[in-house]
This record gives C-alpha cells, structure tokens and sequence, in this order.
C-alpha cells in the first residue's frame, strides 16, 4: 500500500505542477484502493492536508504557482494533497516519495507503542532500519509521471482490518 501512496503522490506532484486533472490522479488512487474505509479515512486527512497547504501558502493569485484544479471544491486524499504541497513547496519527487515512506513507518511504529508492550527505542530502530525499503521505493516510484503509472499491490489483510475497525465500537487506544 505504501508504493500506491508514494505513486500517487510523486504523480499528484508532477500533474499539479503541470496544471493536469488531479481528478484523474484521485480516480486512479481510488482503484487501487479497495476498501471504502480506507478510502474515507485518508480523504479525511487529505482534507486536513489541503488546509495546510492553504495556510502556509496561500492563493495571492500568483499564476507561476502549481494548478490545482477543483481541488478546493472536492475531497482529495491524502497522497494527492501530498503531491499538491510538495508541488507548492518546491518538492522534488524523491523528496515526496521518501516522505511518504518514512510517514507509513513511523505510523506503524508508533500505533504499535500503543497497542504493544514495545520499547520506544526499538519502534524507532524499526523506523531506521526501514531505510533501504524506504530507498527502493524512491528508485520505484519516484520517477513516475502519469496516473495510469501508479503501482497496483495491494494488500487485502490490511484492506479487511480497516473495514472492520471503522464499524468496531471497542476502544484500541487507552489515549
């Protein structure tokens, strides 16, 4: 999952900045993304993203900037709104394909302090030891262009648990 999201994020970034349909970007993300859970979960933080990105740099009308069309009349997720702050911020696409790798790690490691009796220096030797993962999907990702370019693997247990964790009344958290 964490290639679909690079993906779309390295191409999101290129398309804003090419003034190309991100909705086109958004539909492909989409497909590749099966559970509606999921789908929900990061178009919600693609919302919060999109605030960021309007925050910290603002439309003055300066038309050298990234297009971004109908993003603010729409919900983007959260690896297009990625792309779309990484085109506004001068992001090259390794920068944003590594971004997204550390980000899914660093979110496992720290979900699993959590739910697990694990010692927070060794969630952060997971994050670290990630490193040449993280590098090969920069290689794998960071050089794609186009919608139809963003890889496909999914990953059906992960798919099946945010499912049943977005219909499950029972607290995971203490915090």
């Amino acid at each position: 999952m964490t290639a679909v999201e690079a993906g779309t994020a390295v191409v999101a970034r290129h398309v804003a900045l090419t003034g190309g349909d991100l909705a086109a970007v958004e539909t492909a993300w989409a497909a590749r993304t099966p559970s509606a859970a999921l789908r929900r979960s990061s178009r919600m933080l693609g919302r919060g993203y999109v605030r960021l990105l309007d925050r910290l740099w603002p439309d003055d009308g300066d038309r050298r900037r990234p297009a971004e069309p109908s993003a603010r009349r729409r919900q983007v997720s959260r690896p297009v709104a990625l792309g779309m702050i990484a085109a506004r911020a001068g992001l090259d696409a390794e920068h944003v394909a590594r971004q997204v790798g550390y980000d899914d790690a660093q979110t496992i490691a720290s979900a699993t302090l959590k739910l697990a009796p694990v010692d927070p220096v060794t969630a952060t030797r997971w994050v670290l030891d990630a490193h040449a993962l993280v590098e090969d999907l920069v290689t794998r990702t960071a050089h794609l262009t186009a919608a139809s370019d963003i890889p496909a693997g999914g990953a059906p247990l992960v798919e099946l648990w945010a499912e049943i964790h977005a219909t499950t009344t029972e607290r995971l958290f203490s915090a």
